[in-house]
């Protein structure tokens, strides 16, 4: 899932841990913003401060399958991010001029070993016996279409260069999370799942429509289940 910070990316994916089915729900935190679970004490949560840790986890996790039933990644744009810094400083470190490098700066070469890892790293996730909820920020972009000559805002997962492309094919559903309040002030959230020409998402169980009102993942994972009964 994705969406604009305070959407409720990580709400959403802590809502795991409500069914049977689901839990226990491991959190890899990579954006230190596990405040959102404070209340959620049976949540185990593990913070992610390096890209040996995000290997870590899945080596424990693969070695021994049989406790967590799912794991959410919070969130892919940190981690790439992460990512990228790390082969960064790595090339700092191995330059005959290390001035010359800076960090902040990613080389063609970095972004190309970042994807590759990435994409790996996911696909790993992936296939872990188990479930794999990851969230990602919100990118957009905007572009005329020529036969109206007006501007479309295109929204996606915010991943650079072809990972956005295939980050969003690892996952069988892909939802753009919106948090509306209306004229009354009430809140609601809404989850797309349905690919549109302005937005990015996906359903491969053809279970949840096009949006999901207020989503919990309870309630997708019954939908989809019902579905297949």
């Amino acid at each position: 899932m994705y969406g604009e910070p305070g959407a409720g990316k990580t709400y959403l994916a802590a809502t795991a841990q409500d069914s049977e089915d689901t839990q226990p729900v491991l959190f890899l935190d990579a954006e230190g913003g596990v405040v959102t679970l404070r209340r959620r004490k049976d949540i185990d949560v593990k913070p992610i401060r390096s890209m040996e840790d995000v290997s870590q986890v899945h080596n424990e996790l693969f070695k021994d399958p049989t406790y967590y039933k799912t794991v959410v990644i919070d969130s892919l744009s940190e981690i790439q991010r992460l990512d990228m810094r790390t082969i960064m400083e790595n090339e700092k470190s191995r330059a005959q001029d290390p001035d010359k490098i800076d960090v902040d700066v990613a080389t063609q070469r970095a972004w190309g070993k970042s994807r590759e890892r990435l994409a790996r790293i996911l696909r790993h996730y992936r296939d872990l016996p188990c479930h794999v909820i990851a969230t990602c920020l919100l990118a957009t972009e905007q572009f005329d279409e020529k036969e109206k000559n007006s501007p479309i805002k295109l929204f996606f997962p915010s991943m650079p260069g072809k990972l956005r492309g295939e980050v969003p094919g690892v996952f069988d559903v892909v939802g753009f999370l919106q948090a509306q309040v209306d004229s009354n002030g009430n809140f609601t959230r809404t989850l797309q799942v349905a690919k549109t020409k302005r937005v990015i998402a996906k359903d491969r169980t053809g279970s949840l429509g096009t949006i999901v009102n207020n989503p919990t993942i309870p309630m997708m994972w019954s939908m989809i289940n019902s579905e297949e009964g």
